[in-house]
């Protein structure tokens, strides 16, 4: 009987135990399928835009070109796809869709230009004598770039870049007199035309070519490739007053001298050398990129740890991110100069953040459309409750495009202060 009594107790043990097992593997299984389910109630997934709810209809298409109807959103920037009669294109921000339009505007009228056979001859005379000149001109940075101003960086689609022991010879320096000569004519016709000279636009870049080389060693002219081209000159630019201005200077000014020029800038800002020149060497910073931050800088002159740009930028592995910080800069000079001084610049992330003498925490973003991804969600939380509060201190987030509703309402929530298409109020081209 106690026998029985024994074996009654092990099976409603063994019996309570898989029970308590079963409900604890459907506990964990009901876990692991809501689990995803939560995490995609809390956050946004990028979404799928179409090109008429985010951009103007003479964006959308052109004579030339036609934006694809699908934008693809990556949480903070717009990617577009553009087909040309010069092939397809794309474009990972709205401004540099705008810019790329520009361009495509402009190879259309260029190709109209008749050079005959003046460029092909050219190219023949100078040979390979001519492209070697291009590679030894930049094989060091420091003494080569110091020693023989030269624009021509960007000629034969941009020569690679030799590294080893720079040789100079006498007949290099006539190479680099031609070479300068037929920079400055291709910076000019880039001018006439409204596109940066350093565009990464291989098609424009074939152009530009074609043209620099015929005026230079053609006799081509500048004047003639462009004056009787309907459309033509200022009609094709698409910004105007300081930016213009200085767009044009870059275009004309030798990549060496401005290389020079933004080395002394920077030194006379900072007292880190090192970093001056690992951000001169950096390739994804174009010489104009280069410059127009230098720029923004100067116009911060005063405001603490502006060269913490600097600093950032040396993370910039790709022309997108160079140019991401770029806009920053220039937005935060723009800040400065229209909205409020600024005091200081402190780290965030990969980026920057500005801070105001109030205490008041500002974050500038040349962003498309923000989505309350988990990142943002985590950034936004974090400043906001670790910096310190006062009467007057809070959150302001700028940015050339803008938010979701999720977005806007929980930053607004948490009490930042929303300013979407920042643009005309922070890059004033007066």
């Amino acid at each position: 009987m106690s026998e029985k009594n024994n074996l009654t107790k092990r099976n409603t043990l063994v019996n309570q135990l898989i029970s308590f097992i079963t409900i604890c593997f459907f506990i964990i299984c009901l876990m692991q399928q809501v689990h995803p389910v939560f995490a995609q109630a809390d956050f946004e997934t990028p979404p799928i835009l179409q090109a008429k709810s985010v951009l103007k209809p003479e964006i959308i298409k052109g004579k030339y070109h036609t934006v694809g109807e699908q934008v693809k959103n990556n949480g903070l920037f717009n990617h577009y796809t553009v087909e040309t009669p010069f092939g397809k294109f794309n474009a990972n921000s709205t401004r540099s869709l705008r810019q790329l339009v520009n361009e495509i505007n402009a190879i259309a009228i260029m190709e109209k230009v008749e050079t005959g056979d003046i460029a092909t001859q050219a190219v023949k005379q100078s040979g390979e004598n001519v492209v070697s000149g291009v590679k030894n001109l930049f094989t060091d940075p420091e003494g080569a770039l110091e020693g023989a101003a030269s624009g021509a960086s960007g000629l034969f689609n941009r020569a690679k870049e030799t590294i080893g022991k720079r040789e100079t010879t006498d007949a290099e320096d006539s190479k680099v007199k031609q070479l300068i000569g037929m920079s400055k004519a291709k910076g000019q016709i880039a001018n006439k035309y409204g596109v940066n000279v350093y565009s990464r636009n291989q098609r424009l870049q074939e152009e530009l070519n074609r043209l620099g080389q015929a005026d230079y060693i053609g006799g081509l002219g500048v004047g003639v490739a462009t004056s009787f081209v309907p459309g033509a000159g200022g009609l094709l630019l698409s910004a105007s007053g300081a930016a213009r201005l200085l767009q044009e200077a870059i275009n004309t000014t030798p990549a060496s001298e401005l290389w020079v020029q933004n080395k002394k800038k920077l030194l006379e800002m900072m007292s880190d050398a090192d970093t001056v020149k690992l951000f001169l060497n950096n390739p994804v910073f174009s010489p104009d990129l280069q410059t127009v931050l230098v720029a923004a800088l100067e116009a911060l002159k005063g405001v603490a740890n502006r060269e913490l740009f600097i600093k950032v930028a040396l993370q910039a592995s790709d022309p997108d991110m160079a140019k991401t910080i770029t806009e920053i800069a220039v937005m935060s000079a723009g800040y400065h100069k229209h909205i409020a001084p600024l005091k200081s610049f402190a780290p965030l992330a990969r980026i920057t953040r500005a801070l105001r003498a109030d205490g008041t925490v500002v974050i500038l973003l040349p962003t498309d459309y923000i989505v309350w991804s988990e990142k943002i969600a985590d950034v936004t939380n974090s400043l906001t409750n670790n910096q310190k509060k006062s009467e007057k201190a809070g959150f302001e987030l700028w940015t050339l495009g803008a938010l979701s509703k999720r977005a806007q309402s929980e930053m607004e929530t948490m009490g930042w202060k929303i300013h979407t298409d920042a643009g005309s109020q922070l890059i004033r081209q007066k």
